[in-house]
C-alpha cells in the first residue's frame, strides 16, 4: 500500500521502463500541463523520454510500459519487480497485450511477410500482459493512458492513500446509456466488454468504442461475439475487433460456428 511505501517528506523514487510497444503511453504525459512541476516531487531515477538515469536503482514507484514478448524481457520485467515497491502497468498494451499481441494470431512466416521482414527473435514468446509474469499492485488501462488519471493517481499516491481502479464497463459512462444505443442501432461497440474510466470518449466523439482499453475481467465475450453474428458481422470480421486491443488468451473470442 502507498501509505507503507516512503517515509513523509522523503521524495518517493520513481521509474518509468518499456518494453514491447510505442511508448505512446510515455510521451503522452510529457504533454500533462505542469508535468515538470508534478515530477519534481519524486526523486526520478529512470525515464529516458526526458532523462536518463540508474536504471539499476530501487524504486517506489516504477511505471511499465508495453507487452512482454521475449524471454530476456520476461527475466528483466522479473528484476525491476524485485526492486520496486509498487508496480503500476501502464497502458493498454501492459495490462492486456494491446497491439503487438495481434501477433499471437499470426504464423512466424505471415509476420516475416507483411510485418517485420525479418526473422523473430530466437527468444520470442506469446506477447502478453505484465500480470502474466509478475504481480502488478495497480492497472493504468488507455491506448495511451488518460493523462486526467495520471494526474490523479500521482497526486493520490503522494498523499499515501490507496488508488481505487475503474471496474465497470464503458458502457456504464456512455451517453447513448438507455436511447441510441449503437448497437440497437447495429452498429458493432465494444464498451459492453472494455474497462471503463475513459468517459466514454469516443462515444461521445460519435465513434463506437474499439476496446482500447482493454477487456474487463468479467466480460461476457460469448455474448458479444453471438450479438456479431446477429448483427451480420463475419468471422473474419469479428476476429480484427476482438483482437486488436482484446489479446487476453483467457478471453473466447471465437465466433460461434453457424452450422
Amino acid at each position: 500500500m502507498p501509505w507503507r511505501l516512503f517515509k513523509r517528506g522523503e521524495k518517493p523514487k520513481v521509474g518509468f521502463v518499456s518494453f514491447t510497444g510505442c511508448q505512446g503511453c510515455q510521451f503522452s504525459i510529457l504533454f500533462i500541463d505542469n508535468i515538470l512541476k508534478i515530477l519534481k516531487k519524486f526523486d526520478i531515477k529512470y525515464f529516458h523520454l526526458l532523462k536518463e538515469k540508474n536504471k539499476e536503482s530501487d524504486f517506489d514507484l516504477i511505471f511499465v510500459e508495453g507487452a512482454i514478448s521475449t524471454k530476456s524481457q520476461v527475466k528483466k520485467l522479473k528484476e525491476i519487480r524485485k526492486k520496486s515497491k509498487y508496480l503500476v502497468a501502464f497502458g493498454t498494451c501492459a495490462t492486456c497485450g494491446g497491439i503487438p499481441a495481434m501477433r499471437n494470431f499470426l504464423e512466424a512466416d505471415e509476420l516475416k511477410k507483411h510485418v517485420y521482414n525479418q526473422k523473430l527473435s530466437k527468444d520470442s514468446i506469446d506477447a502478453g500482459p505484465v500480470e502474466k509474469h509478475v504481480k502488478v499492485d495497480y492497472h493504468m488501462y488507455g491506448c495511451p493512458v488518460i493523462k486526467k488519471e495520471f494526474v490523479n493517481f500521482i497526486k493520490t499516491f503522494l498523499k499515501k492513500k490507496e488508488v481505487k481502479e475503474c471496474e465497470t464497463p464503458v458502457c456504464l459512462e456512455c451517453p447513448r446509456k438507455g436511447k441510441n444505443c449503437y448497437l440497437l442501432e447495429k452498429v458493432p461497440c465494444l464498451g459492453a466488454v472494455t474497462h471503463g474510466g475513459c468517459n466514454a470518449l469516443c462515444i461521445r466523439n460519435n465513434h463506437q468504442c474499439i476496446a482500447c482499453r482493454g477487456p474487463l475481467k468479467t466480460a461476457n465475450f460469448a455474448a458479444e461475439v453471438k450479438l456479431f453474428e446477429n448483427l451480420g458481422l463475419s468471422e473474419k470480421d469479428i476476429k480484427n475487433k476482438l483482437h486488436k486491443f482484446i489479446n487476453n488468451e483467457k478471453n473466447n473470442t471465437k465466433p460461434h460456428n453457424k452450422d
